[in-house]
C-alpha cells in the first residue's frame, strides 16, 4: 500500500513539473510576441526622428505621443488592469 501511495506521490510531481514547464514555454512565448509587437511600434517612431524635413519631426512627435499611449495601455492590459476596470464598470466589484 505504502509502495502504491509513494508511486502515485511521485506520477503527481512529475506532472506537476511538466505543467511547470509547459506553462513557462507559454510565459516566454507570449513575453516574445510581446516584444515583437513593441519592435513594430517604436521602430517607425524612432526612423521618423532623423531627417531635415521639420514637417516629419513634428508628425514624429505626433507618432511618439501616440506610440507612448499605446505603450502604456498595452502595459495596462497585460497586467490585468484593464480587465479589473472592465470587471469594476460592468459589474460593480
Amino acid at each position: 500500500m505504502l509502495k502504491h501511495v509513494l508511486m502515485t506521490h511521485t506520477v503527481i510531481l512529475s506532472i506537476s513539473t511538466e505543467i511547470q514547464q509547459i506553462t513557462g514555454r507559454i510565459d516566454d512565448i507570449l513575453i516574445s510576441v510581446s516584444a515583437v509587437l513593441m519592435l513594430v511600434l517604436w521602430i517607425p517612431v524612432a526612423l521618423s526622428f532623423f531627417g531635415n524635413d521639420e514637417n516629419r519631426r513634428v508628425e514624429a512627435h505626433v507618432r511618439l505621443r501616440n506610440a507612448i499611449i499605446g505603450t502604456f495601455i498595452y502595459a495596462l492590459a497585460l497586467s490585468g488592469v484593464v480587465f479589473t476596470i472592465f470587471k469594476y464598470i460592468a459589474f460593480g466589484s
